[in-house]
């Protein structure tokens, strides 16, 4: 590929095109007639005149740009991330406190185990759940 190739996209429309160089490169024939093809095309289309106040209300669009909804939830992210921050701290801290004071050691990590055990809740299961009869106190909201 000749890297001589004629630019068409940096050609004014009185400049002139290389003749030469057209009856020797194949490529540059074919992009001259789309060229000229298109050349024609946008000199027959109609002009239209902008209304009067067009171009003053471009500018008063483009001076009253808002701030889009990303900007916001950008906003809003800064803002929370420090609260959830300190929530997951303040939840992790009671966390560890409650399972201290439950095993009675401090440090101690062997309770959660067991609650996390099936065998520490026998009585909880979804064939039991089904087979409790309902409470009759339960059914006041009818």
């Amino acid at each position: 590929m000749n890297s001589n190739h004629i630019r068409f996209w940096e050609l004014s429309s009185g400049d002139e095109i290389d003749r030469q160089h057209l009856e020797i490169c194949e490529e540059c024939r074919r992009q001259s007639e789309v060229h000229r093809l298109l050349l024609i095309q946008l000199s027959r289309l109609p002009r239209i005149e902008a209304p009067p106040f067009f171009a003053a209300r471009v500018q008063n669009l483009i001076s009253e740009a808002r701030p889009s909804l990303v900007y916001y939830f950008q906003r809003m992210a800064a803002q929370l991330a420090p609260l959830l921050t300190l929530l997951i701290l303040v939840t992790s801290l009671l966390i560890h406190s409650v399972s201290n004071e439950q095993s009675g050691q401090p440090g101690s990590g062997g309770q959660a185990a067991v609650v996390l055990d099936e065998s520490a809740f026998p009585e909880v299961s979804v064939e039991n759940m089904i087979a409790m009869p309902p409470d009759l106190d339960e059914g006041s909201n009818r």
